[in-house]
């Protein structure tokens, strides 16, 4: 399953629009295919996109599902750096509750 963020935008930003991201990928992550996240053409996601669209997603599956379910392909440094921190932002959080 191909999921192509340059259909949704170029500057990807807000809270609501990561959540109704995440809401379509989580019955995805339940079969059996692998979801490839596509950023070519994204230029920016802010750190509350990312959270929502992709570290709560921890809330459901540990982060080893998450690497086996899904791929992530032409993602530009910034982007990875901010899925990043926002993965080990929900795990730090998790580890203290």
């Amino acid at each position: 399953m191909l999921l192509q963020f340059k259909n949704i935008g170029e500057s990807l930003g807000t809270r609501v629009l990561g959540a109704k991201i995440r809401h379509q990928v989580e019955p995805m992550l339940k079969g059996e295919e692998i979801i490839i996240f596509d950023f070519e053409g994204v230029r920016f996601i802010s750190h509350s996109f990312a959270d929502e669209c992709f570290a709560k997603l921890l809330n459901k599956w540990s982060i080893n599902e998450l690497k086996q379910k899904t791929t992530f392909v032409n993602t530009p440094p910034r982007i990875k750096k901010t899925i990043a921190f926002t993965f080990k932002e929900h795990i730090v959080q998790q580890s203290k509750a």
